[in-house]
């Protein structure tokens, strides 16, 4: 492990965009871009980047994804680099095994230092039929006025507050969560919008999985989240029932690292619309293990108020503010701590869990 983990981690978009594809350069991959129409403030170009290392032919795939929730790309990335600079050194694939990285799904969000993207869309609440399958969530809408308010004052903070606390006491903090965080499809400018059609994002990496995967017939999946559970540790969390397949082989691979939000033993609360339902569709055909690796960051509640505050912001605040300037320097810290100690234990634990899904995905 490099003893100086801020070599991997960027500084920003463009910065993660550069030294990835330069990475994959120097190892050989086959890189390919999948541009999205939005443009970047300064009217640069905004992209999925992929790399291919391995046979045109593979029998198995092992794919990672970072970025989907935008700020969190700093620390996918920063995986995904140190794979490619480091450790694939010491990485042994058997000869039917190819790696796919697929990096910052979520490019807008990315450069602009937000969770969600360009259309203020929880990408990872978006693949589901719109709106047929769209889930009511009225906990969601009944607690509205203290998720998403338009003043952010002392006097509105402090009523938000109570009431989030009155339906904790009333219906335990579960509930809450699973309001808070689950998806919600009624409001637009809401926090944990997942959207009213698929969008551009949500499209690519259906291509990707499809195309980029090379018919590999068994692929493991890790996408790179932070943000829940305790600083710096490493939870797989998997939204398939303990009896699935899929979370037996992640169980047999990870330990009890893996969880399940079905059975309600993970951080997260079971969510609708998430990248493995997409995933599922489209490579019904194969043999799928898929997990988001979450490396947890500060508690709960101050990575919700630094979404709840980032999406007033950006719906009535002045983001060049000194006000906005903190708010999203908050956003920032509450998804990629400026502590070198945990950007190690993020890359030593991604280095890990990388490690266990190559050698289970080679025993399966």
């Amino acid at each position: 492990m490099s003893p100086r983990p801020e070599r991997h981690f960027p500084a920003s978009y463009a910065a993660a965009r550069d030294a990835f594809r330069a990475a994959a350069r120097v190892r050989g991959a086959r890189l390919a871009a999948r541009p999205l129409a939005v443009r970047g403030e300064r009217g640069e170009e905004l992209a999925i980047d992929v790399a291919w290392i391995g046979p045109e032919a593979p029998a198995r795939a092992l794919v990672v994804s970072s970025g989907i929730h935008g700020v969190e790309g700093f620390a996918g990335s920063a995986i995904q680099h140190h794979l490619l600079s480091e450790q694939l050194d010491a990485f042994p694939l058997p000869p039917d095994t190819g790696v796919l990285l697929v990096h910052a799904l979520n490019p807008a969000g990315f450069a602009g230092l937000r969770r969600v993207n360009e259309s203020n869309v929880d990408l990872n609440r978006n693949f589901l039929r719109h709106p047929e399958e769209h889930v009511a969530n009225p906990d969601y809408e009944a607690l509205d006025p203290a998720i998403n308010p338009e003043r952010l004052d002392a006097e509105t903070e402090t009523a938000s507050r109570q009431r989030l606390l009155a339906f904790a006491r009333a219906h335990g903090f579960p509930r809450l969560q699973q309001a808070l965080t689950c998806g919600q499809y009624t409001r637009p400018r809401g926090v944990q919008f997942g959207g009213d059609r698929n969008e551009a994002s949500n499209v690519a990496l259906r291509r990707i999985a499809r195309e980029e995967t090379r018919g590999a017939a068994r692929i493991a999946w890790v996408d790179l989240h932070t943000g829940l559970g305790p600083w710096g540790e490493v939870e797989l969390i998997a939204e398939y029932a303990p009896e699935h397949p899929a979370f037996r082989r992640g169980r047999a691979w990870y330990g009890t690292a893996a969880r399940s939000t079905v059975a309600g033993e993970s951080v997260s609360a079971a969510l609708h619309g998430v990248l493995e339902r997409g995933l599922e569709q489209a490579l019904a055909d194969r043999e799928l293990t898929a997990f988001a690796a979450e490396f947890g960051t500060y508690p709960a509640d101050r990575v919700f108020w630094a979404m709840r505050a980032d999406n007033w912001l950006h719906h009535h605040g002045d983001p060049d503010s000194d006000r906005g300037r903190r708010i999203r320097e908050e956003l920032v810290e509450v998804f990629r701590p400026a502590d070198p100690a945990w950007q190690r234990r993020v890359l030593e634990g991604g280095a890990r869990v990388l490690e266990q899904t190559r050698a289970g995905l080679a025993g399966a």
